[in-house]
């Protein structure tokens, strides 16, 4: 009975220590992934912290909400070509050239035109971040993703915003 149970016990050693061929080698492998994949998730989770802590402060997210807001109007105002309600929330840099579907900016001793935007799909729209630059200058960032078979690509849009004298965020332009 003894020699049994030796014999029971040596074979189930053996068999416990007996393992595949490169077995070891794809644990390590899968050891590097795993570190990789948490080192990935505590960047992320840093840059989400950060990234929270920037948006936290209470006239930063007014400004953000009352820019978004504005873009939003402006774009929805370029599209039904409502040059009235442009003109009333643009900063005195921006003149409206109505019959060409643009706005031109004048910055200094510069001038740019920008035509009004046309036709963004929701489905197509992204944000893609804000400055604020001081408390008097904010700037939104956003883009149009297109993905329809054959005219793939983004376009990008910087829409500036500065305060007037009375407190107020007024359009200051965009460029794309």
């Amino acid at each position: 009975m003894y020699k049994r149970f030796v014999l029971l016990v040596s074979a189930a050693f053996l068999l416990t220590s007996c393992s595949e061929p490169g077995a070891p080698a794809e644990n390590t492998q899968l050891i590097e992934q795993n570190a990789e994949m948490t080192q990935t998730i505590k960047e992320l989770r840093e840059e989400n912290t950060r990234l929270q802590e920037s948006v936290n402060d209470e006239e930063t997210r007014i400004n953000l909400r009352e820019t978004l807001n504005m873009t939003f109007k402006l774009m929805a105002a370029m599209e039904s070509e409502d040059t009235a309600y442009i003109e009333s929330v643009s900063s005195p840099n921006v003149e409206i050239a109505a019959s060409r579907n643009a706005l031109v900016v004048q910055h200094g001793d510069s001038s740019y035109e920008a035509n009004f935007i046309k036709s963004i799909p929701w489905d197509e729209f992204e944000f893609r971040g804000y400055d604020q630059k001081d408390s008097d200058h904010f700037m939104l960032f956003i883009a149009r993703i297109m993905t329809t078979k054959g005219s793939e690509g983004t376009i990008e849009y910087e829409f500036s915003f500065v305060r007037s004298p009375e407190g107020e965020w007024l359009f200051d332009g965009y460029i794309s």
